[in-house]
């Protein structure tokens, strides 16, 4: 009769335990249809189509840049006739130095030398 009472109270402790579990399921499953409110009234009737990102369409392919001219050939025949024959660079050349306001300062000249 002892084992019959203690399993009976475990049985109401457990049935207790379940009615919370319980309620707090039923709270959350609220709070999850609440959400799912919200979110569906964030939505742009556009968007409510799809749940992901809005697809947006890749640019038109060229169709409002300007053609770009040929510019290969334009100007060029003018310029056929020359042709470069000599590659040579022309050797520098060092001139002499000019250095004046020395003596005013009390110095020697290096450009004397």
């Amino acid at each position: 009769l002892g084992k019959i009472k203690k399993l009976t109270s475990e049985v109401e402790t457990l049935k207790e335990e379940k009615d919370v579990v319980d309620g707090k399921l039923a709270c959350l499953l609220k709070s999850l249809k609440d959400l799912e409110d919200i979110i569906e009234s964030q939505r742009s009737e556009k968007v409510k189509e799809g749940v992901g990102y809005n697809a947006v369409p890749p640019p038109t392919a060229d169709l409002y840049l300007f053609p770009k001219k040929d510019l290969t050939w334009n100007g060029l025949p003018k310029f056929m006739d020359d042709t470069v024959t000599d590659y040579s660079r022309p050797s520098p050349t060092v001139g002499r130095l000019i250095c004046y306001g020395w003596k005013s300062r009390g110095l020697s000249n290096p450009c004397s030398s």
